[in-house]
């Protein structure tokens, strides 16, 4: 009897271990498979145009190391900034420059570490710029750190790195950065200067998933503070108690581009989405973007986080599935493309879906069609802007892949017609 019953229960065993093998197995067999449906019809998988666009590409940099964000400068210039916390000129005329001086000291591991620069709206005047990095703690040095020295601090519980948002003078020959001034110990991955002073920061809401659904944290939100670092006393909670007054929206996982809609003034990002679910959104005050309970995206094994609807919770302008890794968002008001103004450019940096710059023709705020430029060009788009010319200016990112036999140094790219 004891054999039987041994018997029947290593049998019952060896099934539920199939099943689960199985059940595992389909779940990661197809991730895309039973996509989400859209919330209304345009919402996403936009039709490529009736024109393919035509353009140029001038190689205008290159040797970059992990570059993060580009600047376009009134004078024709462009900064662009790495992950190490250097940032150089580049001109037409006289290439890239040295790292300028006056940058404040960079925790950088693996070549990340500054997160982004962005100009001040008012930069023709004052030319100051605002950063976004994590910087070492008080009287210790700058530059790269190894992850394992990384973690070796950490495990003795010493502080490794301390969040800081800062700005700076550009001089007026270029040359350096003058009268630094930190303003905020907040953690930010993208800035953003509004035409009434204040400052946007957007963080990252893909570590503790429990806090970005939480107003007492700062993970996963977008900030709002004046360029002094004090609390602009018309954000949604100021002088609210028992939460961070610096929010302005919240629900995000990781918004990666940002700008002011230069028609109607109102806040526009693109955010990461997990496994598909990348999205195109109007920043709202006060609202809830959803994450991470309401989302198109699936988790990476693909099975479903939750709803992509949800009461209360603000609906992306555009999502796309699967994901194609955003990063950078400009909309073009220049002359020299007269066919591309009013829509709208996205990077996109994913190893499955392809590297490209995306083009959106817009109308409003509904997607007409969507178009996939520099795809023969085959390199993660960090960042874009317009210049002064109506060129349009595109950062690319270095690889360094064995496995994939990726090597590139990161460079800018010139697009004119």
């Amino acid at each position: 009897m004891k054999h039987t019953i041994t018997s029947l229960a290593l049998k019952a065993i060896v099934i539920n271990a199939f099943m689960i093998m199985n059940v595992s197995a389909a779940a990661q067999a197809d991730p895309y498979a039973n996509p989400p449906s859209p919330a209304f019809a345009g919402q996403t998988s936009a039709s490529a145009p009736a024109m393919v666009s035509s353009y140029q590409v001038e190689v205008l940099a290159t040797g970059l190391d992990r570059p993060r964000s580009l600047v376009a400068l009134p004078d024709g210039k462009l900064l662009v900034a790495d992950g190490k916390g250097e940032v150089r000129i580049v001109s037409r005329e006289t290439g890239m420059s040295e790292p300028l001086t006056g940058m404040p000291p960079v925790r950088s591991v693996g070549g990340r570490g500054l997160m982004d620069i962005s100009p001040a709206y008012d930069f023709d005047t004052s030319r100051i710029i605002y950063m976004a990095f994590p910087a070492p703690p008080e009287g210790e040095a700058g530059g790269p750190v190894s992850a394992q020295e990384r973690t070796r601090i950490q495990q003795t519980g010493e502080v490794f790195q301390v969040n800081r948002i800062a700005k700076a003078r550009l001089k007026e020959d270029n040359s350096g950065f003058e009268n630094l001034e930190y303003i905020a110990g907040l953690p930010g991955r993208r800035l953003l200067s509004a035409p009434d002073g204040s400052v946007y920061i957007t963080t990252m809401g893909a570590g503790d998933l429990t806090l970005v659904q939480k107003l007492d944290s700062t993970e996963g939100k977008m900030l709002r503070i004046n360029a002094d670092g004090t609390i602009p006393e018309d954000n949604p909670y100021f002088a609210r108690s028992r939460v961070r007054q610096e929010i302005y929206s919240w629900g995000h996982r990781d918004p990666d581009g940002a700008m002011i809609h230069p028609e109607t003034g109102e806040l526009w990002t693109i955010e990461h989405g997990p496994m598909g679910g990348d999205e195109l959104n109007r920043i709202l005050p006060g609202r809830n973007y959803g994450w991470p309970n309401v989302t198109y995206g699936k988790n990476y094994d693909g099975t479903e986080i939750g709803p992509s609807a949800r009461t209360g919770v603000e609906q992306p302008l555009y999502y796309w599935f699967p994901s194609v890794a955003v990063s950078g968002l400009m909309m073009y008001t220049g002359e020299l493309f007269p066919q591309w103004q009013g829509d709208i450019f996205i990077g996109t940096m994913s190893p499955t879906e392809g590297k490209f710059l995306v083009r959106l023709e817009m109308d409003g705020e509904r997607i007409v069609s969507e178009e996939h430029l520099l795809v023969d060009h085959d390199r993660r788009v960090r960042d874009i802007v317009q210049g002064t010319d109506g060129a349009l200016y595109v950062l690319t990112d270095s690889e360094d892949n064995n496995e994939l036999n990726r090597h590139f140094p990161g460079e800018v790219l010139r697009l004119t017609p």
